[in-house]
C-alpha cells in the first residue's frame, strides 16, 4: 500500500468517524435524558458501525467489453533508433515527471508525520499509565488492558467507610466484567491513530465519561437503596485531573463531572422494555449511519468481457474435415448436452490421455476419488487437435455454463509447438476462445506426461523446450502452467513403467497410477481455484 493510499484511507475514515462523533454528540444529551447512561453509552458503537460500513465493497457498475481474438502477449520493448522513431527529447519530459515525484515525497512525509505523532502520544499513554499506576494518590482504579490490576489509593481505609469500599469495588468489578479495560484500550489506540482530528479527543473523553455513567447506574440497578451512600463516595472523591489512557478509574476530573454523575443517581433505572426500546434505537441510529457511510462511496466499476451467444452445433452440421473421424463427433454431441446443463466449475480438454480419465479400467477411479466432489466435467476425446478443439469450443463446449478451472493436456510428439511462433498459432486461439466465452475462469496447461521413451535427463531438456514455447502465453493470471513430468521417474532416473504400459496384459498407454499422480498434483490448484 503506497503513501498516497494510506493518506486517502486515513482521510475517509477520519470523516466517517467526524460525522458520526457530531452525530452522537447531537444526540447525546437527549439519549441520556430519556434513556439513561447506559444506553447512551452504548450509542458510541454508531461510530465503529460506520466507519467499518464505509470499508464494505462498493455498489458495482458492470461495463461489458467485447472480447478480443487477439492474445493478450506481453510486446517486447522497441528501439526507437532501430525503429527510425524519434526518442523523446528529455528536456520537455522533465517537467512532466517534476510534479509526481513532488506529490510523491509529500505525502510519505505526511504519512511519515502521522506515523511519528501516533507512536509519540501511544508512547506517552503507556508511560503515563505506568506514572498513575505507580502514584499512591492514585485510585481506585483498573490498570491495564487485557489483564488490569485494582489500584487503591493509600487513603483508602481511612477515606471511605465499609458500605462505601464495597459500593467503589462494586463499581470496578463491572468494568473488569464488562471488558472496558480493553474497549478504553482500542479507544485509545484509535485517539493515537487520529491525532490530528480534534473530534477523536473530545470523543474518547465523552465516552469515558458516558462508561462512568453507565457503571454507576448499573451499580445503583443492584443496589437501588444505597444511592445515598453512593453520592457521598463520589463526594470523598479527589479531584483526578489527569487522564489513565489504560485502564478505567473511579475518580472524576471536574467537580463538574461528580455533579453530573450525583445528578444521574437520581434517575429512575431503565425498565427492561425501555432498555430493549433503547437498544432497538441505538440499532436503527446505527445501521442507518452505517448505511449512509455506505452507500456515499462512488460506484465500483466492474469490466466484464461480454460472451459470445452459445451456438449449439451439432456434429451433423460440422463442416465435412472439422473433426478428425465419427468418434470425436459422438463425444461433441455428449459434450454439448453436458454443457446445456450447466453447473460446471471443473471442465477438462484434451486427447485420449484426457478421455480416458473416465474409462473404468484406467482413470475413472482416481477420478470419482479426486472429482467426485466437485461439478466436474471431462471433454477429452480421442483424435483432438488444434482444429477440432477449437471449432468444438466455438460450438457449444464452452456455452451454458460458468467454470472456474479449465484443465487443457497439452499436446507432445509433433503437436508441441517448436517455437513461440508455433504455440502462438497453435495455443493461442484456442487460449483466446476461452478466455472469451469463460472470462471467469482460470485455464491451466499441463505438459505432456512422459511415456517412458526417455530417461528423466533427456525428459527435462525436452519439457524445458515445450514450457519454453509457451512462456508468453502463460502469465500467471488467467493462464497457469504445470508439469508433473517429475513424478514418473525412480530416484536413479529411470521411467516409472507402471504410468505408462507398453504392449501388455494392462494394453498400451496411460495406467491406473498415472491418473493417481495427476489427481494428487491437481489437488494444489483444485484447493486454490475450484474449492
Amino acid at each position: 500500500m503506497g503513501a498516497e493510499t494510506i493518506l486517502a484511507e486515513l482521510v475517509r475514515i477520519n470523516l466517517v468517524a467526524s460525522v458520526a462523533i457530531l452525530l452522537v454528540l447531537s444526540l447525546r444529551p437527549w439519549v441520556l435524558r430519556w434513556l439513561g447512561a447506559s444506553i447512551t453509552y452504548w450509542l458510541w458503537l454508531v461510530v465503529p458501525v460506520a466507519v467499518a460500513a464505509s470499508f464494505l465493497p462498493a455498489r458495482e457498475q458492470i461495463v461489458l467489453i467485447q472480447p478480443s481474438a487477439d492474445l493478450l502477449v506481453a510486446e517486447e520493448p522497441t528501439d526507437a533508433h532501430a525503429t527510425g522513431t524519434p526518442a523523446p527529447d528529455e528536456s520537455s519530459a522533465q517537467p512532466a515527471s517534476t510534479p509526481v515525484l513532488s506529490l510523491s515525497a509529500l505525502a510519505d512525509l505526511l504519512v511519515a508525520m502521522w506515523l511519528l505523532g501516533a507512536g509519540a502520544l501511544l508512547a506517552r499513554s503507556i508511560m503515563s499509565t505506568r506514572r498513575l499506576a505507580a502514584d499512591s494518590s492514585v485510585g481506585p482504579a483498573l490498570v491495564g488492558v487485557v489483564r488490569p490490576r485494582l489500584v487503591l489509593p493509600a487513603d483508602f481505609e481511612t477515606r471511605f467507610d465499609a458500605q462505601e469500599r464495597a459500593l467503589i469495588l462494586a463499581h470496578e468489578e463491572i468494568h473488569r466484567v464488562s471488558g472496558h479495560t480493553v474497549v478504553n484500550g482500542l479507544i485509545e489506540l484509535a485517539r493515537c491513530a487520529g491525532w490530528f482530528n480534534p473530534l477523536a479527543h473530545l470523543a474518547a473523553i465523552r465516552i469515558r465519561t458516558d462508561q462512568e455513567l453507565a457503571c454507576d447506574a448499573a451499580v445503583i440497578g443492584a443496589r437501588p437503596t444505597e444511592r445515598r451512600v453512593y453520592a457521598q463516595a463520589l463526594l470523598k472523591t479527589q479531584i483526578a485531573p489527569t487522564f489513565l489512557p489504560l485502564g478505567c478509574t473511579w475518580t472524576s476530573p471536574t467537580t463538574r463531572r461528580i455533579k453530573e454523575r450525583i445528578a444521574m443517581l437520581g434517575r429512575p433505572s431503565l425498565s427492561h422494555r425501555g432498555a430493549i426500546a433503547g437498544a432497538a434505537a441505538v440499532a436503527v441510529v446505527g445501521l442507518a449511519l452505517g448505511y449512509a457511510a455506505w452507500a456515499q462511496q462512488p460506484e465500483r466499476l466492474v469490466t466484464q468481457t461480454a460472451r459470445p451467444e452459445p451456438v449449439w452445433t451439432p456434429t451433423a452440421n460440422a463442416p465435412e474435415g472439422v473433426l478428425s473421424h465419427a468418434l470425436e463427433g459422438q463425444r461433441h454431441d455428449f459434450f454439448i448436452d453436458l454443457a446445456k446443463k450447466g453447473d460446471i466449475d471443473l471442465v477438462f480438454f484434451g486427447t485420449t490421455e484426457t478421455e480416458m480419465w473416465w474409462w473404468p479400467d484406467r482413470g475413472r477411479s482416481a477420478w470419482d476419488k479426486a472429482f467426485g466432489s466437485l461439478k466436474a466435467a471431462n471433454f477429452g476425446s480421442q483424435g483432438t487437435s488444434p482444429k477440432s478443439l477449437l471449432w468444438r469450443m466455438q460450438n457449444g463446449e464452452l456455452d451454458g455454463f460458468q467454470a472456474k478451472l479449465v484443465v487443457w493436456q497439452t499436446w507432445g510428439g509433433g503437436l508441441a509447438a517448436d517455437s513461440r511462433t508455433d504455440a502462438a498459432a497453435v495455443y493461442g486461439p484456442i487460449i483466446a476462445e476461452i478466455r472469451a466465452r469463460q472470462p471467469q475462469a482460470k485455464i491451466l496447461l499441463l505438459a505432456p506426461v512422459p511415456r517412458g521413451q526417455s530417461d528423466r535427463d533427456t525428459w527435462r531438456q525436452r519439457a524445458e523446450a515445450h514450457a519454453a514455447t509457451l512462456d508468453e502465453l502463460v502469465d500467471d493470471e488467467t493462464v497457469f502452467y504445470a508439469d508433473f513430468g517429475e513424478r514418473f521417474f525412480r530416484s536413479d532416473g529411470s521411467y516409472n513403467g507402471d504410468n505408462w504400459g507398453m504392449p501388455g496384459p494392462a494394453g498400451v498407454g496411460a495406467q491406473v497410477s498415472l491418473y493417481e499422480v495427476l489427481a494428487e498434483e491437481l489437488q494444489p490448484w483444485l484447493d486454490r481455484f475450484v474449492r
